[in-house]
């Protein structure tokens, strides 16, 4: 990057001063924006660049009309091991806090004495790393600090390994996965990290902190048994003409036949698009995975993938449903899911779908291991009964192997249309029809 230099491992910003303005600014322009980490560094380096730049066009507009601009010191050229800082006024944005939270240095070389900073300030400068980062992600971290600070009331400066310590013991004690554990005893090491960077604490205490093994094996999901799937295709929704509202509506009906034949994501079933089904003249029916709209999103660059609708799932009425949306005038295949506070449409039905296989009137499935995302384990053991190669059913349902030469090329659609041909479907689908559909 153009404005950024390193000296002695630290991150400085630079930029060069026009000819015609060296005599009030000086040849360069230099910050030491102290932090030793390129992705705290390139988004203060860039504002400082626009907003120097901005000034540099105010003083040539000054110098051709004659109206002064705002009044600005000279920054002189200083060399990095003589640090003086001379950024322009920072008056908006969120980044230029953070440039104003860096600690300068003055002549001579002695370091300002730094405000401490507290919990929502290096909140604040973390998430101005990457201000585009999901809203779910930056829920997670403050949840992690809110819960930290529920056992612990040390300030971030004056914390030791005993405190994080102490936080990961809180949560094995009260019962949580030990991957639920390892993620957000994780969250506080990134977050120190912003805070060690930019110099305002002088270790990150939480790094490297081990997780012990769990006493008991954490719990796995599994697939539906085929009795367990004929009673959750037997529930009322299936044989009646009444759709839930918290269901989704006709999403209630179709994402878990959909998730039984293609072994698809909840959220990428509830995100589905009119547009990412088409009819290939050569192989039929075919389902688009894809975040090509902006409101769709995808776990994984592996998770973009094409997959041939499976016999069954015409033949119970899928594509008179897709056609009934589309003379509708829908974008959404399935219209009536409201999106969660952070976007997702799955979230809510997920919900319901559980509440209605647990529930006495619904398939009465107590087993905690059985849940949505069951549909797509049993996918997987459908693929292997049907003696698939695995690149097929990982090309199926979005697996990336570890081979690399699976990352070249793309599946072509004819072994997929096969590959699904052969998948047996351990339950009949009901067929549903469009008329008489009542919501509610």
């Amino acid at each position: 990057m153009a404005y950024l230099v390193q000296h002695h491992g630290t991150f400085w910003f630079s930029i060069r001063v026009p000819v015609s303005l060296q005599g009030r600014f000086g040849p360069v322009v230099r910050v030491n924006l102290q932090t030793t980490d390129h992705a705290f560094a390139k988004p203060m380096a860039l504002r400082l660049a626009s907003e120097w730049l901005s000034r540099f066009d105010a003083a040539r507009a000054e110098a051709l009309s004659g109206v002064p601009a705002p009044a600005l010191a000279a920054p002189a050229l200083t060399p990095p091991h003589q640090s003086v800082m001379h950024p322009p006024p920072v008056t908006t944005g969120e980044l230029a806090s953070a440039t104003l939270d860096v600690p300068a240095t003055v002549a001579g070389g002695k370091r300002a004495k730094p405000s401490a900073w507290g919990d929502a300030e290096l909140l604040r400068a973390w998430r101005q790393l990457d201000p585009d980062r999901a809203s779910t992600t930056v829920r997670d971290m403050e949840s992690v600090v809110r819960e930290f600070r529920r056992t612990c009331r040390t300030p971030f400066e004056q914390l030791t390994r005993v405190e994080i310590s102490a936080y990961r013991n809180h949560l094995l004690k009260r019962g949580a996965a030990r991957g639920t554990v390892a993620k957000r005893v994780g969250m506080l090491p990134t977050l120190l990290q912003v805070g060690v960077d930019a110099g305002m604490l002088a270790a990150n205490v939480a790094r490297g902190l081990r997780i012990p093994k769990a006493e008991v094996p954490t719990l796995m999901r599994r697939g539906f048994t085929s009795a367990e799937l004929t009673r959750v295709f037997s529930m009322p929704v299936f044989r009646g003409a009444r759709r839930p509202a918290a269901g989704g509506g006709e999403a209630c009906i179709w994402i878990p036949m959909l998730a039984l034949a293609t072994g698809a994501r909840l959220e990428e079933l509830a995100q589905l698009r009119v547009e990412d089904i088409e009819i290939d003249p050569t192989f039929g029916p075919i389902l688009h995975i894809r975040d090509t709209h902006g409101e769709q999103r995808l776990k994984t660059e592996g998770s973009r993938r094409r997959i041939p609708l499976h016999g069954d799932l015409v033949a119970a009425g899928l594509l008179e449903y897709w056609d009934a949306v589309r003379e509708a005038g829908h974008e959404w295949l399935f219209p009536a899911l409201e999106p969660d506070h952070d976007g997702r449409r799955g979230a809510n039905f997920g919900k319901w779908f559980m509440r209605a296989i647990r529930s006495k009137s619904g398939a009465q499935i107590e087993e905690p291991k059985v849940v949505f995302h069951s549909f797509r384990h049993g996918f997987k053991t459908l693929c292997r009964a049907a003696e698939l190669k695995e690149e097929i059913h990982d090309a199926l349902t979005g697996h990336v192997s570890g081979t690399v030469g699976r990352t070249y090329g793309e599946m072509p659609l004819g072994p997929l249309v096969d590959a699904i041909a052969r998948i047996e479907l351990p339950v009949a689908l009901p067929r549903i029809g469009q008329e008489e559909v009542r919501h509610g």
